[in-house]
C-alpha cells in the first residue's frame, strides 16, 4: 500500500498567509481604483489655424508632473479622454502626429485603384495614383497646461510647418 504524506500547515505558514491576505485588503481589490487626480479632457487642435483631419495628440508630462504619457486620438480637430485615462493637472509638452486620412489602409488603396498584396504577388497600377489629402503638419511642439477642472478643456495651437 502506497501512502503519501500531505504537508501539514505550520503556525509560520498561517502567519504568512494571514499577512498576504491583509496586504491584499490594504492595497484594495482593484474595484475602486484611485485615479491619482486624473481629469477627463476635451481637446481642440489647430495647426496654422486649421483643424487637422486626423492624428494623435501626445502630452508628455513636464518634470515634476506625475502622469504617464497621454495619447489622444484627434478626428476633425477634436478629441477627448475619460478621467480614467486622462492627464493629471499640470504642465505638458504637446506634439501632434498627423494621419494621412481617417481611412483604413484598404480604403486608401481602393481609392488609389490598388489592392492589398496577396502572399504570392503584389498588385500595382501606377497610372491610377491619386494624391491623398493630408492634414497640415505642425512645426515643433508646444507647452500646454492642463487645468484642475473635470472635464478640463484644452485648445492646442501649432504653427504650420
Amino acid at each position: 500500500m502506497n501512502t503519501r504524506l500531505l504537508p501539514i500547515a505550520t503556525a509560520a505558514d498561517a502567519t504568512v498567509l494571514a499577512s498576504v491576505i491583509l496586504c491584499l485588503f490594504a492595497a484594495g481589490c482593484g474595484g475602486n481604483e484611485d485615479l491619482g487626480g486624473r481629469v477627463a479632457v476635451d481637446v481642440t487642435v489647430q495647426i496654422g489655424g486649421e483643424a487637422p483631419e486626423s492624428g494623435t495628440l501626445v502630452l508628455k508630462p513636464e518634470p515634476g508632473v506625475k502622469s504617464p504619457l497621454i495619447r489622444i486620438i484627434i478626428a476633425d480637430g477634436a478629441g477627448s479622454l475619460p478621467a480614467a485615462k486622462g492627464p493629471v493637472p499640470g504642465g505638458y509638452n504637446a506634439s501632434f502626429r498627423s494621419s494621412a486620412t481617417g481611412e483604413s489602409i484598404d480604403e486608401q488603396l481602393t481609392k488609389a485603384g490598388r489592392q492589398m498584396p496577396t502572399t504570392g504577388a503584389r498588385v500595382s497600377n501606377p497610372q491610377t495614383r491619386r494624391r491623398i489629402r493630408q492634414s497640415p503638419v505642425p512645426k515643433g511642439d508646444v507647452s500646454v497646461s492642463v487645468p484642475d477642472e473635470d472635464p478640463a478643456t484644452l485648445t492646442v495651437s501649432f504653427d504650420a510647418a
